[in-house]
């Protein structure tokens, strides 16, 4: 039998999140899988509601997991990454989430907001947007890394990426939808990141992971990556992410099919350079602009102050463009207004609104942002 999974809607979502930050986790009155809020809804047909028994035992299992990382016990080292790893392999695991009913962000607002506060709490305190549904949900996040990167039931280490991959990588994965809703494709990247990381150092790798990025989305818009011989997928993506080439053919797959970073420039299609002239520009330390918003980008990762809509202007303008949408830019004056108020970076934060505020003005900015190209170029907006 399909199980129907609770569901918290958006404003009400809020509404219970910010009650339960304003008196604070101590004050929670704790869950009753038998006496769910009011606002809670299921869908009408496609199956039964959850029994309460189940939902109680989901609450217990994610308790047990928090707490072998530190959770609720006063003086214990915190894991939170050992928390994510596991937590994310039991979700992924777990038969109440195989259905498309996982797929919904209101269910994964319910277990946050409703079902679990507390760890949410513990995890990542005040912030509102791991309440809330979407791929920075406390829970959700966790769910989608586990199914994107389950090497299978019959590996030996069938979880060992969700513990060997940094944050950055598992967030530059799993928040791409071409990338991390493709089973395949996510899965080759970690795979490989795990090559570089041998190869370069984990230090070096979150630049490295970045320009990757890049260049895996905008050739998946070209050609789909997942549909390649594992050998030629692994051999384009050592190339990608720098690492000595290895023989196509001792991995299954056939040579040629494509073209490294580092093939020969007789060899490389317009696409390629254009993509090179993309990383050129993205890495370039003389934009005081991209330097800004670098430095602002990890001072609010550090508090935890990042929005998806924030994160995205800043990324924006690191790439060197200084077109934003109005929602990117009222999430970014946002951000900006609350760094200021707390005494960090003024320099940095002058120069972004500088830069904002020319790009509003009409010819006041150059770039004035990718608009849709046509043909050849369309792959390389869209990986923008």
């Amino acid at each position: 039998m399909t199980f129907l999974l609770p569901r918290l809607p958006g404003p009400a979502c809020d509404v219970i999140v910010r009650r339960f930050l304003e008196h604070g986790p101590s004050a929670w009155a704790g869950f009753r899988s038998d006496d769910l809020p009011d606002q809670v809804r299921f869908a009408a047909t496609g199956g039964a509601p959850v029994p309460a028994g189940s939902l109680a035992s989901v609450r217990q299992e994610l308790v047990a997991i928090a707490r072998k990382h530190g959770f609720g016990q006063q003086g214990a080292r915190q894991s939170h990454a050992g928390f994510d790893a596991e937590a994310a392999a039991w979700l992924a695991r777990s038969d109440l989430f195989t259905t498309g009913e996982a797929l919904r962000d209101d269910v994964w607002a319910f277990v946050a907001a409703v079902m679990a506060p507390d760890i949410t709490y513990w995890r990542f305190g005040n912030s509102t947007e791991r309440y809330a549904g979407g791929v920075r949900n406390t829970f959700q996040r966790l769910w989608m890394r586990g199914r994107a990167l389950d090497r299978g039931p019959g590996h030996p280490e069938r979880w060992g990426l969700l513990d060997a991959l940094t944050e950055d990588a598992l967030v530059q994965i799993t928040e791409r939808p071409s990338i991390g809703g493709d089973h395949v494709l996510a899965l080759a990247v970690a795979e490989a990141w795990l090559r570089a990381a041998r190869h370069h150092g984990k230090g070096a790798m979150e630049d490295i992971m970045r320009r990757a990025i890049l260049r895996i989305r905008v050739r998946n818009e070209i050609r789909s990556l997942a549909d390649l011989p594992p050998g030629d997928l692994a051999s384009f993506l050592d190339g990608v992410f720098g690492v000595p080439d290895q023989s196509a053919t001792t991995r299954g797959g056939t040579l040629g099919v494509l073209d490294g970073p580092d093939a020969a420039p007789s060899r490389r299609s317009e696409d390629d350079k254009q993509v090179e002239a993309l990383e050129d520009k993205r890495s370039m330390p003389g934009s005081s602009v991209a330097d800004a918003a670098r430095k602002v980008r990890q001072e609010a990762g550090k508090r935890g102050w990042l929005s998806p809509k924030s994160q995205s202007a800043l990324e924006t303008l690191q790439e060197g463009h200084a077109h934003l949408d109005r929602g990117e830019r009222n999430a970014l004056d946002y951000l900006l207004g609350k760094l200021s108020g707390a005494g960090v970076l003024a320099d940095e934060i002058s120069c972004l609104r500088a830069a904002m505020a020319e790009a509003s003005v009409p010819g006041g900015s150059q770039d004035g942002g990718p608009e849709r190209p046509r043909k050849r170029s369309w792959a390389i907006w869209r990986a923008r």
